[in-house]
């Protein structure tokens, strides 16, 4: 079967995507200042004109808004639209993510593996090389991507709300996760990407149980490799 090679994002569509998770998932209070543009750019390794693009994006967004001389910050709206589901703020609620996500991706990875599409296999192929092309912030999209593309493999549309409501917050703990210095290692970011290939094949071959248990064990896994040791 022939990979569809899937479009590389702009590097402003990620930060945007990654801004917007970050906002959503309560890690700028209401009313709260932005870091600025030098600070995100060092923050996330792009230049200045990536970052201009993507805070021109989330304020036409009403997400931010400018105030001359003193920045970017949250909007009522941003805050409103984070309430949707409970905002992370302490290691509990990452933990609480953790939690959750076993319980709803392990039924969606069973699902998937009975409705899936071979359109959803190609893109979940095309999104496991995106996550392996070396380049961070491309990853991060590609990983979330590719758990989204599960939920919509389902075929059901309430699977794809649950997991939409959530996304802000799996995506923060996915970055957390890469960013975790723990998981520098090429043995961590390999072990990872077995599991999403583990995953890959139970789909494959319409398994539902091994799909599901190949979720759960991947979600677990990543939530033992963040906390390396703290009693969960």
């Amino acid at each position: 079967m022939e990979l569809i090679t899937a479009a590389r994002p702009r590097l402003s569509d990620v930060l945007y995507q990654e801004l917007s998770a970050w906002i959503y998932a309560g890690r700028a209070a209401p009313d709260g200042r932005l870091p600025s543009e030098k600070e995100l750019s060092d923050r996330f390794k792009v230049s200045r004109p990536v970052v201009r693009e993507a805070l021109r994006r989330l304020r036409e967004e009403g997400l931010i808004e400018s105030r001359q001389g003193a920045g970017s910050f949250v909007t009522p709206k941003a805050s409103n639209r984070g309430d949707q589901f409970p905002q992370i703020r302490t290691i509990a609620d990452v933990r609480h993510v953790y939690q959750f996500r076993i319980a709803l991706e392990g039924e969606i990875a069973a699902v998937a593996a009975i409705n899936r599409q071979d359109l959803d296999l190609e893109r979940l192929e095309a999104q496991l090389l995106r996550m392996d092309d070396g380049n961070e912030m491309a990853a991060l999209e590609a990983d979330l991507d590719f758990h989204a593309t599960l939920a919509q493999a389902t075929q059901n549309a309430m699977f794809v709300s649950a997991f939409s409501t959530i996304r802000a917050q799996i995506m923060y703990v996915i970055d957390l996760g890469r960013n975790n210095t723990n998981l520098s290692s090429l043995g961590q970011c390999g072990a990872a990407q077995t599991e999403h290939a583990a995953i890959i094949e139970a789909i494959r071959e319409g398994n539902a149980q091994r799909a599901r248990d190949a979720m759960r064990t991947h979600i677990r896994n990543a939530r033992n490799r963040l906390f390396d040791g703290i009693p969960l």
